[in-house]
């Protein structure tokens, strides 16, 4: 990937995890894996406590790509306990925390580096 898809990804990456943040997901986690896998340059990966929840939080995802990048998922798909959204670079996995727990994607990808993901106060008060 060029430089530029890259920087656009991460930005992309950053705002599913504000989108997942502001339905109240927790844990979020965005893997960097432009060194280490071809099919994605980022996973970000998010904990919900309800059904309802990790569809809010996965709907939420869809919107936010929709009103800042325009852009609509290559696929998506799962309900109840895991969503998964694929933007191509950006692969988002919303998980009820049991199933996040069963299938330990931050294991999985343990030696993938983290982004720094900026605490919901932080973007409320970023964002007015």
């Amino acid at each position: 990937m060029t430089t530029t898809t890259s920087i656009d990804a991460k930005e992309r990456a950053l705002a599913a995890a504000e989108a997942a943040q502001s339905k109240k997901g927790q844990n979020v986690s965005i893997l960097d894996l432009t060194e280490q896998e071809a099919y994605a340059d980022y996973l970000v990966i998010v904990s919900t406590y309800s059904e309802r929840q990790c569809a809010a939080v996965a709907d939420a995802v869809r919107e936010q790509f929709k009103a800042n990048f325009d852009e609509r998922p290559i696929s998506a798909s799962g309900q109840g306990v895991w969503v998964l959204i694929d933007y191509g670079d950006v692969v988002v996995h919303v998980f009820h925390e049991d199933a996040r727990a069963y299938y330990d994607l931050d294991r999985l990808w343990a030696k993938a580096p983290r982004l720094r993901v900026p605490a919901a106060e932080d973007l409320r008060v970023a964002h007015g």
